[in-house]
């Protein structure tokens, strides 16, 4: 086999049998992502709230592969380019414009859906034409319309990233790994397998097929075969058959969208354990040479390979190869990078009697035939990167990989500390809270507001979606939402149970946050006082301490706060083993405590403590290492070390950049920071600023108080500029978020309108 690796690559080079399902299944892998999500519209390209956020939605349902048109012809000119490459049409079109151009002639728009500001003036349409499936009024109803018509594209789980076969892990000194977004992955695979299997969650399952499938005749059959045959010894069998199953269950883990791993539990659960159990079994003891042949590897994936050699990289889902070269270079034959995929030969050493962790099944001697030289890896399968490059005699880079146990030992010891954190949490809570701790605002509002819509008001868990809510809002600084979650879930809770009741004090604490976030901390004092008194659990009360400790900060009352601060940190020191964000506020409280009364040195000391423990215990994407970041540069600045400032962001800046997408959010409050730095360089400052604020518009529904003070600064710039139509223009932007987020007689949006007053042009 080592002499095929140099084999030219002849135009007769031979085919794979015919029955190899193997080479079917990956063909059709490759030619899933085939839809577009095209949104034409007059007000398509412009920059209003409401316009960024009908784009962020469309952006998130479909991987990026969307386009937005205020222009018929333009429309249509793209429309003919599309025809030629085999493209399929999810149109979102306003109701003027659908009522204007024919679309049912238009053969490849698959489905039609009106968004539109009053539904029954275009009834008329939906009635002669059948490709327009429905009219919507809301971003809520459009997005569950999109997802009804197309599960296959429903919200990608990791922001602008397309679908990916594998995830590169990033490597910290103490676990090997620090990919947030690794560890919850796992966690929630393991959260679904301890689901009972129940027929329900089978028949949930089917059904959806059944819609997905509903035109295809072929796959509703086996859809139905499924239903009446299948039993738990099969997950493999039908994995690697042809069928709806592999599609669906692959793509779901290839767009990282839990919502269809969650759909598909009843099946995942079965195949997770059949392939542990054959792993076993078949007890591998050799060194394998394995291969997988990818015509769509995309650029960025490939690019992030490259400059990941030496480091980690892990599955998404489960991982097939071929122990024949025939097969997977004749996979590749004929293709050729384009502008956004490239070709690719992985080549796969698997060194097996040296492995603990990974599980792989030879799916040859599984079955009990030759032909098929299929290996297929388990769910989060762990490779170390040895090189990249690109082979002329196979037309294809070849990525060279080995399986690897590094890190997983970690991996398994801080899942367990995950699965610690929610072992006794309600099964209705526990499926939005991890959404909810993976920063996944958007599927979580989905979920509890599900919940919600679902439940009796008899329910006893309604105040507790109430709750989730609250918080989900106070992240994404929605004050005003918040408020009004804590406050129906407070009403309900007054009504049914005790009013010391520990629960209760979950809601007051929340309360409490949002008093404190709109700067009425008169009020934000006396919620955290009354949660006190409640039957909280230590680590609730050590957070309420600190939650007061840094209000009497900013009311200068330093010797409470302090004193608050230290009975937080006993309490945790004694009680938590899981309590790294607790230590790293408290850490910065007293940090801030000492930097109020310029002892500089003790202010650093607790500084520098709070950044080294979250870079220790904190993933990468975690918004407290931001605010450590901060921290020490503001104290640099409050030592008249601006420069040393300036230079510890942009290293760390740097960092992020290499680890983290470009428009990640991180970055755009790191341009924020730096920007601040920048107050007596204009053109620095609003560099930064403009650039912040790019990022920040894609995210707007998730950072709205961040992206109305971006606006704000920016305008203020440009008053200062004296562009007084521009500064108008980012002004009132920033006040339209405002009014979202703040209660009318709110101080702050009687500043933005004395900013706004005082331009005369």
């Amino acid at each position: 086999m080592g002499n095929k690796n140099n084999k030219q690559i002849e135009n007769n080079s031979p085919s794979p049998p015919t029955n190899s399902s193997l080479s079917r299944r990956l063909l059709n892998n490759e030619s899933i992502d085939q839809f577009i999500l095209i949104w034409l519209d007059h007000n398509a390209l412009e920059n209003s709230l409401d316009s960024l956020r009908t784009k962020t939605l469309i952006r998130e349902l479909n991987n990026n592969h969307c386009l937005f048109f205020n222009d018929v012809n333009l429309f249509l000119v793209e429309i003919e380019r599309l025809r030629n490459n085999d493209k399929q049409i999810l149109l979102i079109v306003s109701g003027k414009f659908a009522d204007k151009i024919p679309l049912h002639n238009i053969d490849i728009i698959a489905t039609i859906i009106i968004f539109c500001g009053n539904s029954n003036r275009y009834k008329h349409l939906k009635e002669t034409n059948r490709k327009i499936i429905d009219i919507c009024t809301e971003h809520e109803t459009l997005k569950n319309s999109i997802q009804r018509e197309l599960p296959s594209l429903k919200l990608n789980l990791f922001t602008d990233r397309k679908s990916n076969s594998l995830r590169s892990l990033i490597a910290s000194q103490n676990t090997g790994i620090d990919d947030s977004a690794y560890y919850f992955y796992m966690l929630f695979t393991d959260f679904l397998r301890q689901i009972p299997q129940r027929k329900e969650a089978k028949d949930t399952m089917l059904d959806k097929c059944k819609i997905c499938y509903r035109n295809n005749k072929t796959q509703l059959k086996c859809i139905e075969l499924f239903g009446n045959t299948y039993t738990q010894d099969k997950a493999i069998d039908w994995y690697t058959g042809d069928s709806f199953v592999y599609r669906l269950v692959n793509l779901a883990f290839r767009t990282e969208d839990i919502t269809l791993w969650y759909l598909f539990r009843y099946y995942i659960t079965d195949l997770c354990k059949q392939l542990e159990d054959t792993h076993k079994q078949q007890n591998c003891q050799s060194v394998l040479k394995l291969y997988r042949g990818q015509t769509h590897l995309p650029k960025e994936e490939l690019e992030n390979l490259k400059s990941n050699k030496g480091n980690l990289i892990s599955t998404n889902g489960f991982f097939s190869t071929s122990k024949d070269i025939d097969l997977a270079s004749w996979f590749i034959q004929g293709a050729t990078d384009t502008e956004d995929y490239r070709v690719a030969l992985f080549e796969i050493t698997v060194d097996a009697k040296n492995l603990k962790n990974s599980i792989f099944v030879d799916i040859d001697q599984y079955k009990g035939i030759s032909g098929e030289c299929e290996v297929l890896f388990n769910i989060g399968s762990v490779f170390e990167i040895e090189s990249v490059n690109y082979d002329n005699n196979f037309k294809a880079w070849k990525i060279k990989m080995k399986a690897t146990d590094e890190g997983t030992d970690s991996i398994k010891e801080r899942i367990q500390q995950m699965k610690k954190k929610f072992q006794n949490g309600n099964i209705n809570l526990l499926f939005g809270r991890l959404l909810l701790d993976m920063n996944q605002y958007i599927k979580a509002e989905s979920y509890f507001q599900m919940m919600i819509d679902v439940s009796p008001s008899s329910h006893p868990d309604l105040p507790l979606f109430y709750d989730c809510l609250g918080e989900l809002n106070m992240h994404t600084t929605n004050w005003k939402e918040a408020f009004k979650n804590y406050h129906s879930s407070y009403e309900i809770k007054k009504k049914k149970i005790h009013s010391d009741h520990r629960n209760v004090g979950v809601t007051l604490n929340g309360l409490g946050n949002y008093y404190k976030a709109i700067r009425n901390n008169n009020q934000a004092l006396k919620c955290y006082s009354k949660v006190l008194i409640f039957k909280n659990d230590p680590y609730n009360k050590a957070i309420t301490l600190l939650n007061m400790s840094a209000i009497y900060i900013k009311e200068k009352d330093y010797d409470k706060a302090y004193d608050l601060c230290i009975e937080a940190r006993d309490i945790i020191q004694e009680t938590s083993s899981n309590s790294s964000i607790a230590l790293i506020q408290c850490y910065s409280i007293m940090s801030s405590i000492y930097l109020a009364q310029k002892d500089y040195d003790k202010a650093e000391d607790f500084s520098t403590a709070a950044y080294e423990l979250s870079g220790k215990t904190l993933f990468i994407d975690d918004r407290h290492r931001i605010v450590c970041i901060k921290a020490l540069a503001n104290l640099s600045c409050q030592k008249n070390k601006k420069q040393d400032a300036i230079d510890f962001c942009f290293t760390c800046l740097s960092f992020y950049e290499q680890y983290l997408t470009y428009n990640h959010v991180n970055i755009a409050y790191l341009f924020m920071i730096i920007a601040e730095l920048y107050e007596d360089n204009e053109i620095e400052r609003i560099d930064f600023l403009e650039k912040a604020l790019t990022i920040l518009q894609e995210n707007i529904h998730l950072h709205y108080d961040t992206t109305a003070n971006c606006l704000k600064l920016i305008g203020q710039y440009y008053k200062k500029q004296n562009s007084l139509e521009l500064a108008m223009g980012f002004y009132i932007k920033c006040q339209e978020i405002q009014k979202k987020i703040y209660f009318e007689d709110h101080s702050t949006l009687k500043e933005i309108q004395c900013l706004i007053n005082t331009i005369d042009y």
